[in-house]
């Protein structure tokens, strides 16, 4: 049986064992990932005397000789000053430096090439933070450890530090033909589409983001002792896969691994539709769209676990990470993940119900969520199951919930437009953005509907959204934004940029549109996934089908020949010869399903309800098919914007 969990685990023991007496130092990514693998307490557990952020703001305290320091990307640029700053002002004797990246990352950032000595690396840290606790008798550790990946359910995987790795947007272009420009040695030619992208257009920031995840990867097949065939759908994909193809390390792997695996790589820009709904199939959704994050990058939720609406600070908040008991844990998180929101909820409560034992005459969620408040032993001995109970029940009274509903009912209503009878949904839209404080919705809300719906038009955009609409739209958004430039989110305010004039305003609404028009044509050179959704008669109303799902059912679909928009990746002489051989005769290619084990990442963020989704698809086509569903992170219908809202590459 595959235990995808063991691999975070099994590192993060490694680490521990570093940190008895320690003072322990995480970015926010690397404690992202100890949050889902044992959290802080088995830190503790393990004899370290503190634990606190890798920040320029914090301090080793006096009294303590051993330091530990963890970050989930290279040891480069500010967080190798912050390094510096900390060990410097420290009487630190002893240090263990640990990245989760790859010693070939670093080799890429010190001295620009892909592949290098690993023990250059190392030594270099090594000599670098004797320099800085100023004896070099002193003693210092240097690891790579995958300490990169969470588990939220048996058959998902996320790797946080790849949240900035995502596929481009045509709109990126410019910037990255300016960087070619200054920084290649040769004249190196103009890229004028995303689909002739490659690694070595990328800038020096993108390398290391793609040369990183495809070492997490690498190391993650390397785990089930995996021989990966590799398949890609999307610009970005492509690149991934191809260097994930010709990574030297997985190139050994491959040599005497025995499980066969198909990894499929997509672009989450192919549907951004699906990615904007306000509906949820799952209650982690919801739960995802109606409460707080609990920090930044956090996959989790923020509970408020106390009877004031706000919150108080002598409580912590709750979540749903689930704790020390990893069966237990991952059995609840199923039960979110995977049963319709009915089930789960009824699920819960009958486990709230017998866990108290005494209740019998209490049903609903509210009275046995009272019952357990101040019973510290009940509290301590189901802590998961009180905090997952806390959140459903905060779930039933949340206003944005109710904003939620009311936002899918604007999308169907939008989407019955696209029939090709009715009017523009575009005149929909303008509506809204003059009516929508009477429906208590925000200028974010409105551009989540519209990334929806030009993700869904793809190549019939201009047939849609008439440009006389257009400029309205852009004129209305800019007048938003210079009337109401005070009450705008915090990321519409960095967008525009301050102090808000007609000029910027005007600049970026023409910025929105332009990209929302790039989100439309991603899916332009596609042959088989160019449409998401369908009226099949005019008696019918019109059908949204997303992307993944098509995908994945035609992973099974019998019928289908080689699918065009699913490129795989030869790699080596041998299949180099296949490929030349079945020129001259008729040789199948390989699928995705000729393998018994698959992997699905996700470029780009996934959503819980896509998780759910996909394994149910997979279990209902092919139960004897094991899938790891993967990404960078989980994603809600808001998260989409930062694709419109986004300045270059770069940012």
């Amino acid at each position: 049986m595959l235990r995808w969990q063991e691999f975070g685990q099994a590192w993060w023991a490694e680490a521990r064992k570093k940190m008895k007496n320690a003072a322990v130092f995480l970015d926010p990514l690397a404690c992202e990932c100890l949050h889902w693998n044992g959290g802080a307490p088995s830190i503790l557990d393990a004899g370290a005397t503190c634990i606190k952020e890798l920040s320029a703001f914090e301090a080793v305290p006096k009294n303590v000789k051993k330091g530990v320091f963890i970050s989930s990307t290279a040891w480069h640029g500010t967080n190798y000053k912050i390094l510096e700053t900390l060990i410097r002002n420290s009487n630190l004797e002893y240090c263990v430096i640990i990245t989760s990246a790859h010693l070939s990352v670093h080799h890429l950032f010190l001295w620009g090439s892909r592949e290098g000595n690993e023990s250059e690396v190392l030594q270099k840290i090594e000599e670098d933070v004797l320099e800085w606790m100023g004896n070099l008798n002193y003693t210092v550790e240097v690891f790579s450890y995958p300490l990169s990946t969470l588990h939220p359910t048996r058959e998902t995987i996320l790797i946080p530090s790849a949240r900035l790795t995502e596929p481009l947007l045509t709109s990126d272009l410019g910037y990255l033909n300016e960087q070619l420009l200054l920084f290649s040695k040769v004249d190196a030619p103009t890229v004028r589409s995303i689909n002739e992208l490659t690694y070595a257009n990328l800038p020096l920031e993108s390398q290391v983001q793609v040369r990183q995840l495809v070492n997490n990867l690498n190391q993650l097949i390397q785990h089930i002792n995996g021989k990966d065939d590799i398949f890609t759908v999307g610009p970005f994909s492509r690149i991934l896969g191809t260097e994930l193809d010709a990574l030297t390390a997985a190139k050994t792997r491959r040599k005497t691994a025995t499980n066969k695996v198909s990894v499929i790589l997509v672009d989450r820009l192919l549907d951004l539709a699906s990615a904007t709904e306000s509906s949820s199939d799952n209650l982690y959704d919801r739960l995802l769209h109606t409460l707080g994050r609990l920090h930044e990058y956090s996959n989790d939720v923020e509970i408020n676990m106390t009877t004031e609406p706000q919150g108080d600070l002598t409580t912590a908040p709750g979540c749903l990470a689930p704790q020390m008991d990893w069966n237990e844990g991952l059995e609840m998180m199923d039960h979110l993940f995977h049963d319709s929101q009915e089930q789960a909820m009824e699920w819960f409560t009958t486990m709230l119900k017998d866990s108290l034992g005494d209740t019998n005459d209490l049903d609903k969620l509210g009275d046995l969520i009272s019952h357990c408040n101040k019973n510290w032993d009940y509290i301590e001995r189901f802590t998961h199951l009180y905090q997952i109970g806390y959140a459903l029940w905060r779930t039933q009274e949340n206003h944005k919930a109710t904003r939620m509903n009311v936002l899918e009912g604007i999308r169907k209503s939008l989407i019955e437009a696209f029939d090709g009878e009715s009017p523009s949904p575009l005149i929909q839209v303008l509506q809204l953005l003059k009516t929508r404080k009477d429906s208590n919705l925000s200028l974010d809300d409105i551009l989540v509907l519209l990334v929806h719906i030009y993700s869904l038009a793809g190549e019939k955009r201009e047939i849609l959204f008439p440009l006389d609409l257009e400029d309205r739209l852009k004129s209305i958004i800019a007048e938003i934004f210079v009337n109401e430039c005070d009450s705008l989110s915090n990321t519409l305010q960095d967008f525009v940029g301050v102090p808000v004039d007609e000029v910027r305003a005007h600049r970026a609404a023409q910025k929105i549109v332009e990209q929302l028009h790039c989100i439309s044509g991603y899916r332009s050179h596609m042959k088989r996934y160019k449409n998401l959704y369908q009226r099949k008669n005019s008696a019918m109303p019109v059908e949204c089908t997303s992307f993944l799902q098509q995908l994945v059912e035609d992973l099974f679909d019998p019928s289908l020949g080689d699918n065009p928009d699913l490129e795989h990746k030869s790699g080596g002489l041998k299949d180099l010869l296949k490929t030349g051989f079945s020129l001259f005769v008729n040789v199948r290619k390989p699928k995705p399903v000729d393998n018994p084990i698959v992997i699905l990442y996700v470029c780009g963020g996934i959503r819980p309800d896509e998780v759910k989704l996909i394994r149910d698809l997979f279990r209902q086509k092919s139960p004897s098919h094991k899938v790891l569903i993967a990404s960078s992170h989980f994603i809600s219908a808001h998260d989409a914007i930062h694709h419109i809202l986004k300045k270059t590459v770069s940012n």
